[in-house]
């Protein structure tokens, strides 16, 4: 039986239309001029605001993905993102076996029922449903990968970060990559933000466990990632920065976005 979670956001956070939401998606990507690392992708932080807002930095992470993917195969797509609405403890994972978009659907890896033995996961559909963090990505990732299947985790309140990523870690392959959903800091003026981004960036690069809740939304998923980069001895490069003043032009209060990505 096909258990299928819908688009919630689709004509809000971005287009509900198929075609334009296309044409949106292929302009992004358009517009970036490719980068390369010396290596192969293991995971990527990126952005989730309404696509006016922050698609343009979230096109870097995913040209780079879609001409990595030339030589790399990448089939198994792990997604972490908060929970912004929904309050609860652990890793959430969701009975959902497809997320619909307005470009189709896209199926849930088995890694999702594997995880409900985990002693750091439990089932939150309620916290799916109602978030946006990961949503945003698929149409991108549907965009730019032929097939695949996802696995989203949704943070909720989090201590364990060591042990959830160690989880994590023993259930890559060659085939998976990590993506991380995450803004930067919010609500600041334009410099204090450029400033405050910039620190949070710094660490972000460095692996640093030290980053603070009000540096990143998705923080939660941020230091997981930087565990098992630690574990990994995988490098990193910052893509793009920008912040809503710089793509929306209002830089009286902006929120950061930054794309990153992750390689050994």
């Amino acid at each position: 039986m096909m258990n299928i979670r819908p688009p919630a956001f689709a004509g809000t956070f971005y287009p509900e239309d198929e075609e334009k939401l296309k044409k949106d998606i292929e302009k992004y990507l358009k517009d970036v001029r490719p980068e390369k690392v010396n290596g192969k992708i293991k995971a990527l932080i990126l952005p989730h605001a309404g696509y006016e807002y922050s698609a343009p930095v979230a096109a870097h992470g995913y040209k780079l993905l879609q001409e990595a993917t030339v030589q790399q195969p990448i089939s198994n797509i792990i997604l972490i993102g908060p929970s912004h609405k929904v309050t609860f403890t652990n890793i959430g994972l969701t009975s959902y076996n497809f997320w619909r978009t307005p470009l189709g659907i896209v199926q849930l890896s088995p890694l999702s029922q594997e995880l409900k033995d985990e002693s750091d996961f439990s089932l939150v559909n309620e916290a799916h449903l109602f978030e946006h963090s990961i949503e945003v990505q698929l149409p991108f990732l549907q965009s730019v990968l032929k097939e695949f299947k996802i696995t989203p985790l949704v943070c909720g309140r989090l201590n364990a970060f060591k042990e959830i990523a160690a989880t994590i870690n023993e259930h890559l392959n060659e085939e998976t990559l990590i993506i991380i959903s995450s803004d930067l800091s919010h609500y600041l003026p334009y410099k204090e933000a450029c400033e405050t981004d910039k620190e949070t960036i710094d660490a972000i690069l460095a692996l640093d466990s030290f980053i603070e809740a009000n540096q990143a939304c998705g923080v939660d998923g941020i230091l997981i990632l930087n565990e098992v980069a630690k574990a990994n001895k995988w490098k990193t490069k910052l893509l793009d920065y920008r912040n809503s003043g710089d793509t929306a032009g209002d830089k009286t209060q902006v929120v950061g976005y930054a794309s990153i990505v992750y390689y050994e």
